[in-house]
């Protein structure tokens, strides 16, 4: 008996585009595109620390370098052991 696809199949790849296709049998176009460094976000005056992998987020600080350390900290015990994530979204920009 064949073992149900979660994931994504990837199906071609050429420089920074990649044709996937999701669990449902969708056939997706994505652009790779390199992620920012920067582990924490701001919402109002507070930041915090998160992580790209398993969209885990710290407690709001109103100290930067505290909220980072927070960021830097999990790295050590995240789940995902810091693989990002592929997201696939609408791009409006893009003709069907």
């Amino acid at each position: 008996m064949a073992k149900p696809r979660s994931g994504p199949r990837f199906f071609r790849r050429r420089g920074h585009e990649l044709t996937v296709e999701d669990a449902d049998g969708n056939r997706l176009q994505a652009t790779l595109e390199k992620l920012g460094a920067d582990s924490t976000q701001e919402d109002g005056a507070f930041v915090l620390g998160y992580c790209k992998s398993c969209d885990w987020t710290g407690p709001a600080r109103r100290a930067r370098d505290k909220a980072r350390r927070d960021a830097e900290a999990h790295v050590a015990e995240c789940p995902s052991k810091g693989k990002i994530r592929l997201g696939v979204g609408d791009d409006p920009t893009r003709p069907d």
